[in-house]
């Protein structure tokens, strides 16, 4: 019992959202298919505890300041924020635009840092934590460093809707685009979420080669896929190699590659 309240408290808090950060009680009662007073019950727990806060004027709720408090101790003390701080300034003041960072996390690529040029512009408004990983060049650095299984699993529950006329929605485009991006070790996004907005990210890894993330920058399309394109690619996919190192992750060298195939001759 105690155990299914958990649940049932941790599916509340999910249900806020940028596109709706209030709910009052009968609406959440209906989208868990609940008896109104079993939400009222977890919902007075919620809001005395802080993570949830009512309005009295209108009756309705919103996240509440313990979950703020929550969210900022996790960015600070998330080691892959700890790498790549201070790289990722140094990215945004050599270039001007946007830097984010983010992890895989629940089918999205969840957005664990973001840094802004000193002149803020439209295209600095956040979009949101949680990116649509499918049509961002952020998901895609991550998608794309899944598992064949994976990504296939990924595909089976994920619905490909357009945000804008120019998203990817055919799945056989998706996992070609998802195959590029490996082989070239970077990651395109040309108006795919939102008109006048553009990315390139590339992967961040830790020791073993383990996914550990990814970074991006974004601009308008002039700005990102224009003649300094391939600059900006060779700069952040230094960047994202200075990271990776910081978490233990080390490239195999030419000479190291070449042992490993003597090795592999010899064993033959």
């Amino acid at each position: 019992m105690i155990i299914q309240s958990i649940d049932r408290a941790l599916d509340i808090l999910s249900l806020f959202s940028y596109a709706r950060p209030r709910w009052g009680i009968t609406d959440i009662a209906l989208a868990m298919n609940l008896p109104k007073g079993t939400i009222h019950n977890i919902v007075s727990t919620l809001d005395s505890g802080g993570f949830l806060k009512k309005d009295e004027e209108t009756r309705k709720y919103c996240l509440g300041p313990r979950v703020f408090s929550l969210g900022t101790i996790m960015g600070w003390t998330l080691e892959i924020n700890q790498k790549a701080s201070g790289p990722a300034h140094s990215l945004v003041e050599r270039t001007g635009l946007v830097c984010r960072v983010a992890i895989w996390d629940q089918d999205a690529a969840l957005s664990t840092m973001e840094v802004t040029p000193h002149v803020r512009n439209a295209l600095a408004q956040r979009i949101g934590p949680r990116v649509v990983a499918y049509c961002s060049a952020l998901g895609r650095s991550l998608l794309a460093n899944l598992t064949s299984s994976e990504i296939k699993a990924y595909l089976d529950r994920t619905e490909l809707v357009p945000f804008t006329p120019k998203t990817i929605v055919k799945r056989d485009l998706l996992l070609e685009e998802l195959e590029q991006t490996k082989t070239r070790g970077y990651a395109v996004n040309n108006e795919e979420i939102a008109l006048g907005r553009a990315s390139l990210s590339t992967t961040i890894f830790g020791s073993g080669r383990r996914l550990a993330g990814a970074i991006s920058q974004t601009g308008s399309p002039e700005q990102i896929l224009g003649s300094e394109m391939e600059s900006l690619i060779r700069t952040l996919r230094d960047t994202a190699g200075e990271i990776s190192m910081a978490l233990g992750y080390y490239p195999a060298t030419t000479d190291q590659i070449k042992d490993s195939s003597k090795k592999k001759s010899i064993r033959k």
